[in-house]
């Protein structure tokens, strides 16, 4: 479903990967997909280590997230969406103080509600605390220092095992270029469980016969969330001029498969 509202506060990061040279901790896994049907709980884990030289102090904090139709992440207040499963959340620890090297478990249990169905999710964030800006150029001996810190997001994803109902639809597919041929393809997850969809486009001539295909990767989609996808033709060689028609063809994992078809034509030559 879509955030009850947006209005609240936005605040918008950047995801960072496991790149332990730009700061001292390191967070895995980053994504926990915990099976758990209604009225029954379960738990999981994950790995916060410290891999600088120095001792670090460590926040974590219980979010929600959100991606918008172009793919922008984003974090919101916990429990500002309707499939928010923030509330059922309990993690073992809020605050971590690691030695240098020093490895730590946070513990992360889900107990869902017996009246919800299908999948609901949340993130927390792992942060490290800032060390005072003086305190390090001194010990350093320098007049000032520039410290990278990272923020690490661990997605945590209630599946549910028994009411799955998974739908999706093409909301519209519009032309944007002709040469290289680009196309943008609205995807909406109107089911309630996480899907991931892949495909394949196809050219079409007027005849009906395929002249050319590729294929789309595979992209996530929470329910509820649209994604505008640019689809776009590889191919070293241009179409020839003349009429076809585009048809996007996406497998979610359902019994089905969807589609949605824009006509194109590739112009003549100038003076032709």
């Amino acid at each position: 479903m879509r955030p009850k509202t947006l209005s609240v506060w936005v605040v918008t990061i950047a995801l960072v990967v496991s790149l332990p040279v730009l700061g001292s901790m390191a967070v895995a896994p980053l994504a926990l997909r915990m099976p758990i049907a209604p009225g029954e709980q379960g738990s999981s884990s994950f790995t916060v280590r410290n891999t600088g030289s120095d001792p670090i102090t460590v926040d974590i904090t219980l979010h929600d997230w959100w991606r918008t139709p172009e793919g922008k992440f984003q974090i919101l207040p916990a429990g500002t969406l309707e499939r928010s499963c923030a509330p059922w959340i309990f993690y073992s620890a809020t605050t971590l103080n690691l030695a240098p090297g020093e490895e730590r478990q946070v513990t992360v249990q889900v107990t869902v509600p017996e009246d919800v169905e299908g999948d609901h999710w949340a993130l927390l964030l792992v942060a490290e605390e800032p060390q005072p800006a003086e305190e390090q150029a001194a010990e350093e001996g320098l007049t000032s220092t520039t410290r990278v810190m990272v923020t690490y997001a661990v997605k945590i994803l209630q599946e549910d095992p028994v009411n799955k109902n998974l739908a999706a639809e093409i909301k519209g597919i519009e032309l944007v270029h002709t040469s290289p041929l680009e196309l943008r393809v609205r995807f909406v997850n109107t089911g309630n469980t996480h899907l991931t969809t892949q495909g394949t486009v196809e050219i079409r001539d007027i005849f009906g016969e395929t002249v050319r295909s590729f294929s789309v990767a595979p992209f996530p989609s929470l329910p509820g969330e649209e994604r505008v996808l640019v689809l776009q033709d590889t191919s070293a060689d241009p179409l020839p001029e003349g009429f076809y028609y585009v048809i996007a063809l996406l497998d979610f994992g359902g019994e089905y498969l969807i589609q949605g078809g824009a006509p194109v034509q590739i112009p003549l030559p100038e003076g032709g």
